[in-house]
């Protein structure tokens, strides 16, 4: 009998526990998720892409407690010098081809990591190549390995079909 009293009480205050419940997700929830935007790591903004000519000044390989976790590069622009982080799956002969002094242009987008400012590097230019850091959404692209050359069959059908595909 004493339980199904309490029952009662708790009944009562359902509606209004439903109710602060309901307006404190309302009113924190989209504070929050800006907040969980602007400063998780690998957050990208698209709308704030900036193209970033340079020279790099230092190749920076090793892991460095408090970064992003992957290769950087620190280049000199007008803006100043800034940290690109290109991420731990560039091929190892894009790797080795990045070295001091060598001009750059980068397309990515700034974002506050840890209390750092990061240039997230979506698209890199050098050398003639243009290598994709990034997808359109900021995440992380693994370097997919070389096309093995086409068979000789291959050729011969091509030619066979008078080039058509």
């Amino acid at each position: 009998m004493n339980c199904f009293r309490n029952t009662k009480r708790v009944l009562r205050f359902a509606p209004l526990l439903t109710t602060t419940l309901f307006f404190t997700i309302l009113t924190l929830g989209p504070s929050a998720q800006a907040a969980s935007r602007s400063t998780a790591p690998g957050s990208y903004d698209r709308t704030h892409e900036v193209t970033l000519n340079g020279t790099v000044q230092a190749v920076i390989s090793e892991r460095t407690s408090g970064h992003p976790v992957g290769l950087h590069l620190l280049v000199a622009s007008l803006q100043g010098v800034v940290d690109a982080h290109l991420g731990p799956y560039l091929t190892k002969e894009t790797q080795e081809a990045l070295r001091s002094g060598q001009p750059v242009q980068i397309v990515g987008a700034t974002e506050k990591i840890r209390g750092r400012n990061y240039l997230l590097v979506r698209q890199l230019i050098f050398a003639g190549r243009t290598v994709t850091v990034r997808s359109e959404r900021g995440f992380l692209l693994r370097a997919q390995p070389l096309a093995r050359p086409k068979t000789a069959k291959t050729t011969t059908q091509v030619e066979l079909t008078g080039g058509a595909l």
